[in-house]
């Protein structure tokens, strides 16, 4: 065979340590994922967090079971949400990394909606292309856009990409609001509004006095781990009262709040490691805006 005849195979696509541990723990959610999905976690190189995984694995063994709860929640809850529009809707995805949602959400539901935005600081453009191998055809449908998602542009760089700010939309903000200060989130929240039309997904982190005792250490360990390897600054948690009251504040309000306990059953069927609210440390809620 000469080397003209040779099937190129692309390369991989090496992800940040962080990212790559929660990949890593995402895995067993994707064992039943169609191909597109399957074939786009392949052309990830994941090995980056195999260190960062046993070190969180030393302190918890069963972490993945938080993760694995926390996208399914995630996703399940996006789905509830479209398939409660009359019509399509846009899905933007804030600071989705790499994560394959925006593709989950296409492949399985894409007849009722109109575009999917991703938004990230960088990484981006890499994103698009693995996209461009895996749908061509349907690529024009998501949008991957690089900008500070607290950023005060944002609203400008959906609509340079395509987003209509008078269609209705949901808006997913998972793993990252941890990382923005109070501020930071008030402003992203404040540029979503519609009237009510608009619907958020946010996932938080609850403070260390809403978690039983005998468990804090978990997060706590585990923050520090990641926001040392990641190097972030300062942990934002959120109790349900401040949420509640922040949405509130800036004309929105919360439809229904998560617990991980809630998450769990949803996954699952069964409570096993999380049979209260204060056994979990990350909660979920869709506020409308």
């Amino acid at each position: 065979m000469s080397r003209d005849d040779r099937i190129e195979t692309p390369a991989m696509l090496k992800l940040h340590p962080t990212a790559s541990l929660v990949t890593l723990w995402s895995l067993p959610l994707y064992a039943g994922a169609g191909a597109q999905v399957r074939d786009f976690l392949k052309m990830l190189d994941l090995s980056s967090g195999e260190g960062l995984l046993r070190r969180c694995n030393d302190i918890c063994d069963w972490y993945g079971e938080v993760i694995l709860n926390r996208k399914h929640f995630i996703k399940r809850t996006a789905k509830g949400l479209i398939a409660g529009r009359e019509g399509p809707v846009q899905i933007v995805i804030l600071a989705s990394g790499k994560s394959p949602l925006a593709l989950e959400l296409l492949v399985e539901e894409g007849s009722r909606i109109s575009g999917v935005f991703e938004v990230d600081l960088a990484g981006m453009e890499e994103k698009a292309r693995l996209y461009s191998r895996l749908l061509p055809p349907g690529a024009g449908m998501l949008r991957c856009l690089e900008a500070d998602v607290a950023g005060s542009d944002l609203a400008e760089r959906l609509a340079e990409g395509g987003f209509n700010p008078d269609a209705p939309a949901i808006f997913v903000m998972e793993g990252i609001s941890y990382y923005l200060s109070e501020e930071d989130l008030a402003g992203i929240v404040s540029g979503l509004r519609s009237g009510g039309r608009n619907r958020l997904i946010l996932e938080y982190l609850v403070p260390c006095p809403e978690v039983r005792w005998e468990r804090r250490e978990i997060p706590r360990r585990i923050f520090s781990l990641i926001r040392e390897e990641a190097g972030a600054g300062r942990i934002t948690c959120y109790t349900r009262g401040e949420l509640s009251a922040l949405f509130k504040e800036l004309g929105g309000r919360v439809v229904s709040t998560s617990s991980m306990a809630e998450m769990e059953q949803l996954r699952l069927g069964i409570n096993g490691r999380f049979l209260k609210a204060e056994d979990g440390w990350i909660e979920g809620l869709v506020a409308a805006l």
